[in-house]
């Protein structure tokens, strides 16, 4: 094991005396190239999805393939504009399928597009397996395979690669008005992704079901119930499914893998709604065997015995640094151990595998460090630097993201990150809080954050709070957040600042308050209800009127979407209620209203109507709105001129007294 520390180490961007120039907003602002990195079976090529233009209106990206361990370029496959590989995966040595998304902006995931493409490392025998087009809405959609119209995505491959991968289909039943749809049925089919030849493994009656399988057939099916609750059921023939006894389902059970022999399941399971724990059963769900736990963590990653369908260890992300469980003492433990205690100020993580585990793509991230990625041989125990995520991002001029505990007003304890400026002593200083999005099942996690990182260069303290609702604590503490949106979630945040203030770190006189999404609405709400904490607000594509969601926003199109804003919110008159439009006259602080033209999440009348209101009340606001920008800013140029406006507009009402000076021309 010393000679893959010694190897390792020399890969990694190790840190430095602190410093505290200021950097470029460009820096903060910018986009990683590579994404998404995905190793054949063979470890002889990657597959990364790579960012080819920055524009708003031209995003667009390509799957590349690159030659290990130089990383030479093999081929590039594009896509269409604003598509983006979202689900990589290679079926054999020399072919790869993708599921591909539409990018909606920054603040929020791709949405699946409905497209499953393969082709040949070298980008020629391009194959669309299977396709829905005009992307629901609502006329006719054609599938290539003569499969049933519905939703796809890709449900695993088998152990030993053979060209085949699983497809699962969530079928579509139209609505009378002809422009929504519910599922029906789940069905999963076995592909071939050369001939695009399909076999049906297994069908259920049930809508918005995933399934799993081993030996040719479908065995464990799993998904929610109309009112997003948990339910699974298991199969000996794909076909007759037994729903799975709520004492083994419990509160949240979501399968994750079968093992290669067939023998055993592994999932995600919590009995009493709790932290998420890592679990073996037989494929009905019997004979459960806990691997993992933790009392405040959730399990939020697994790494996998390469080639085996089988866990080694068990990752817990809720309560600050990463931390790991092994489950295996095998060779993979004992190499990750070895890796992670050669950079203990990282997180260390195999990311992907030769299928025979001779090469391993390794994955360094941390704090202050963005990411870079390494590939180590087996056989020679040699690490190779590959590429840095962001490598115009020096390590060791980025802040330490320090992870804090708190007890909320009703004594729920919380978690989140106290991000400081570098250098002076950390107390009195102008803080931003920073809510983040969801609510619900999001949650603000250790890692490298630009907005965190870029505010901290220019003098601010900012704090971000797990509010409940949050991911990464069992199903209990999410749903916690529910009908909680204007009152518990934003006394949690309140609590967090007072907090801050309380240990000295924050200004009371210097509190501003900065959040995209949810965040944006909570940054209207946090000068409602503390009207005596905070001096500004930064309302970043924020929800100002709860109804306009309730009938404009793209989930509202969607069953699952009009059941969650049915449970988390309630009816009209509830959205109303909790809304900053219906509280206007209480809100006394200047702000700045950020929104995209084009947001199909949170629509742009959400800030033309604020916007109205202020104008009416005579209240101050600044503004910036961007055409052809969707949720959250895609652009670097309009990315650049929020950080510069933000900037300036924290300095006029919270200044930084202690900003760094500008970096000296050439560095």
């Amino acid at each position: 094991m010393r000679h893959v520390i010694a190897g390792f180490c020399a890969c990694l961007l190790l840190a430095g005396a602190a410093m505290a120039a200021e950097l470029p907003v460009s820096d903060f602002a910018k986009h990683p190239t590579l994404t998404q990195p995905v190793m054949s079976p063979d470890g002889k090529y990657l597959a990364l999805a790579v960012s080819e233009n920055t524009d708003a209106s031209d995003a667009s990206y390509q799957l590349a393939v690159f030659s290990l361990p130089q990383l030479k370029i093999v081929s590039r496959l594009d896509m269409a504009l604003r598509d983006v590989p979202i689900d990589i995966h290679w079926v054999s040595d020399k072919r790869l399928i993708l599921a591909t998304g539409r990018e909606t902006g920054t603040l929020e995931a791709p949405s699946a597009t409905g497209d499953i493409v393969a082709v040949n490392y070298d980008g020629s025998q391009k194959k669309m397996l299977y396709s829905i087009f005009n992307r629901g809405s609502g006329e006719s959609n054609i599938n290539l395979l003569s499969l049933p119209q519905g939703r796809p995505s890709i449900a695993g491959l088998p152990a030993t690669p053979n060209g085949h991968f699983y497809l699962n289909i969530q079928l579509f039943n139209q609505n009378s008005n002809g422009t929504d749809w519910d599922t029906s049925k789940s069905e999963l089919y076995d592909v071939d992704a050369v001939s695009g030849g399909a076999r049906e493994i297994g069908e259920i009656a049930h809508g918005d079901m995933n399934m799993l399988s081993t030996g040719g057939v479908a065995r464990v099916a799993f998904g929610e119930d109309d009112h997003l609750e948990t339910e699974a059921f298991s199969s000996s023939d794909g076909k007759t499914w037994a729903r799975m006894p709520d004492a083994l389902v419990g509160k949240y059970f979501e399968p994750l893998a079968i093992s290669a022999d067939g023998q055993h399941l592994y999932a995600l399971a919590s009995l009493d709604g709790g932290p998420n724990a890592l679990v073996q059963s037989s494929l009905d769900g019997s004979g459960r065997k806990v691997l993992a736990s933790d009392p405040f963590s959730s399990v939020t990653g697994v790494m996998w015995i390469p080639g085996e369908h089988t866990p080694f260890a068990a990752v817990f992300s809720a309560n600050g640094k990463p931390q790991v469980q092994y489950v295996d003492n095998g060779s993979y433990a004992q190499i990750m151990q070895a890796l992670a205690k050669s950079d203990p100020d990282d997180f260390v993580a195999l990311a992907d595998a030769s299928n025979d585990g001779s090469m391993l793509l390794i994955h360094v991230h941390g704090d202050r460090n963005p990411g870079v990625y390494a590939l180590l041989d087996r056989n020679t125990m040699h690490a190779q630097p590959l590429y840095q995520v962001l490598p115009w991002i020096d390590p060791k001029q980025m802040p330490q993201r320090m992870p804090v505990r708190f007890a909320a007003r009703d004594g729920t304890q919380l978690a989140g990150y106290l991000t400081l400026p570098l250098g002076g002593n950390g107390k009195n200083l102008p803080l931003v809080l920073i809510p983040h999005g969801g609510p619900i099942g999001i949650a603000d996690e250790w890692f490298f954050d630009p907005w965190t990182a870029f505010l901290a260069n220019r003098g601010y303290a900012t704090l971000q709070v797990n509010y409940r609702g949050s991911s990464g604590r069992g199903r209990n503490f999410e749903r916690s957040g529910y009908r909680q949106f204007g009152s518990g979630i934003q006394d949690d945040l309140i609590d967090g600042v007072k907090w801050a203030i309380a240990q000295g770190y924050a200004d009371p006189k210097r509190i501003c308050v900065f959040g995209g999404s949810f965040g944006g609405y909570s940054s209207l709400m946090q000068p409602i209800l503390a009207p005596d904490i905070y001096k500004c607000a930064i309302d970043y594509a924020g929800v100002y009127d709860w109804r306009i969601n309730f009938d404009r926003s793209d989930t509202s199109h969607f069953k699952n979407g009009r059941t969650y804003f049915a449970d988390a919110i309630g009816s009209d008159n509830d959205a109303y209620a909790i809304s900053p439009a219906s509280q206007l006259d209480k809100f006394n602080v200047p702000v700045l209203i950020v929104h995209g033209k084009d947001d199909p999440r949170v629509p742009f009348q959400n800030a033309t109507d604020l916007r109205s209101a202020l104008d009416k009340a005579n209240k101050p606001y600044e503004w910036l709105a961007k055409p052809k920008e969707l949720h959250g800013f895609y652009a670097e140029q309009n990315n650049e001129e929020l950080f510069t406006t933000m900037q300036a507009f924290l300095g006029k009402y919270i200044g930084a007294d202690d900003a760094p000076a500008a970096a000296p021309k050439g560095n």
